[in-house]
């Protein structure tokens, strides 16, 4: 049978300490959520600009070579 062994508390009671022990014992490594998100999402980032930053250069370079012709 499931005991509580601490009594019920307000959230409004909590410390900025209690609060951070907690959030840090749910995720005990946040680094790999980190990774796993955010940052593969940021090497995608970097192509699509390089890309991008491509076509307009390609986009540029025919503009001047028709304006010469």
């Amino acid at each position: 049978m499931l005991t509580n062994r601490e009594p019920d508390r307000n959230i409004e009671d909590l410390t900025d300490t209690e609060i951070f022990a907690a959030i840090r014992y749910l995720e005990p490594d946040p680094k790999s959520a980190k990774e796993l998100g955010e940052g593969h999402r940021e090497k995608h980032d970097g192509v699509v600009i390089c890309v991008c930053l491509y076509i307009a250069l390609l986009g540029c370079l025919t503009f001047v070579w028709l304006y010469w012709r």
